[in-house]
Parts: C-alpha cells; sequence; structure tokens
C-alpha cells in the first residue's frame, strides 16, 4: 500500500493541473515498477516530472514542482518505508519509552526527508543534485506516523503573528501521544485555529496521520 502526501507550486488552474500531472505520472511509476523503494520512485518522478514540463535546461522557464512525503507500507514484512522530498516524516512506536527524549530507541523519531523537491530547473553550472533518501522502518500494531505539508509549519499566528513552526506540530504530537487518533485529530483541528485566529490562512494544509 502507498501512501503520498503532495502539494504542488502555483494556486487555481496551474496548481490543478501540475497536481493532475504529478498524480498521474506517480500511479503510473508504481503501477509499473513495484519493486521500487520509496526513494528510486520519486527519483524517477523527479525525471518525470522535468521532463514533461521541459525543464531539463538551466535556461528552462518553469520552475514548477511539488514537495512529497512517499510511504510504502508492507503488511508481510511489517514495515514501511518512506522518502520525502522536503517533507519529514513523524513516527511515534507504540511500545517504546521516553517519548521524546531522542536517541535511536526514543518514542518518537523524525525522518527528515531529503532537501530536494521534485521538478524543477537543474542546478547551475552543472552541479549533481543528490538522490533522493530512503528510510526503512519496523513496526508493531499500534504505532503511528504522521505526514504534513509545509502550510501547517508555514501559518502565521499567535500574539506576535509568527509561524506555527514544526515546533508546536511535535508539541501537539507529544500531549497526544497516548490519545486516540480522533481525539488526536479533534486537538490538532483547534490548536490550529487557535493559533491561526483572526490571521488569513496562508496556504494549503495537509496532514495525514495513520495508526498501523
Amino acid at each position: 500500500t502507498y501512501l503520498a502526501v503532495v502539494d504542488c507550486t502555483g494556486h487555481g488552474v496551474p496548481g490543478a493541473l501540475l497536481s493532475i500531472i504529478g498524480y498521474l505520472l506517480l500511479s503510473n511509476i508504481v503501477s509499473n515498477n513495484p519493486d521500487l523503494n520509496p526513494a528510486e520512485i520519486l527519483d524517477k518522478l523527479h525525471e518525470a516530472v522535468r521532463d514533461a514540463l521541459k525543464q531539463k535546461t538551466s535556461e528552462a522557464n518553469a520552475g514548477d514542482g511539488m514537495d512529497l512525503g512517499l510511504v510504502r507500507v508492507d503488511p508481510a514484512a511489517r514495515q514501511i518505508q518512506f522518502a520525502g522530498a522536503h517533507r519529514p516524516l513523524y513516527y511515534i512506536h507504540k511500545n517504546r519509552a521516553g517519548a521524546f527524549d531522542g536517541g535511536e530507541d526514543c518514542r518518537f523519531q523524525e525522518y527528515e526527508g531529503t532537501r530536494k523537491g521534485i521538478g524543477g530547473k537543474p542546478l547551475p553550472n552543472g552541479r549533481k543534485e543528490k538522490d533522493f533518501a530512503n528510510n526503512v522502518i519496523d513496526y508493531e500494531a499500534g504505532d503511528r506516523f504522521f505526514v504534513f505539508s509545509d502550510g501547517l509549519p508555514d501559518q502565521l499566528g499567535g500574539a506576535e503573528h509568527k509561524k506555527f513552526f514544526t515546533r508546536r506540530v511535535k508539541e501537539w504530537l507529544a500531549r497526544n501521544v497516548d490519545e486516540s487518533m480522533t481525539s488526536t485529530s479533534k486537538d490538532l483541528v483547534k490548536t490550529f485555529y487557535d493559533w491561526k485566529g483572526a490571521d488569513k490562512q496562508v496556504d494549503d494544509v495537509l496532514l495525514i496521520g495513520v495508526e498501523l
């Protein structure tokens, strides 16, 4: 099973068209390459978007692209794999101690993803781009993971009209680590809108949480 959280550049019709292009390309890659891991899929998608938008040369005008978090769940192996294009994955191990203390045995783990988007112009002077990194996580029943777009941490609000930042996303997870997914979802919605207050919403917001 694959799950993707995707945030395309642009708004209105251009953003919608890019979303359709990304969806069709990603679906085609996954369907025709069942043995690829998420990082390899993102590498192929990156090149496919560049081909579709004619971004192969440094003189290309179109800098459009997308940020993306891609998860592959393998129930038979009790394993998930994750690769991110500018997007992280937050993972919570149900049966570990030390909720947010850091370290490999910590209950909460952050997988940052790769600092590289899907599509866009090539790097100047022919510089080589890094490949996407693949993360493998063995899971147990009750583990959870969360993937989200940058519209959540970038939202302005609070008394000083500052960004929500990923720190507050982690604080939200920390206080809900033992709550149900329904309760966790309700708390995030309340937290987000309390923070936003009268401020305008600055971007699309998408967060997906999964309990395995």
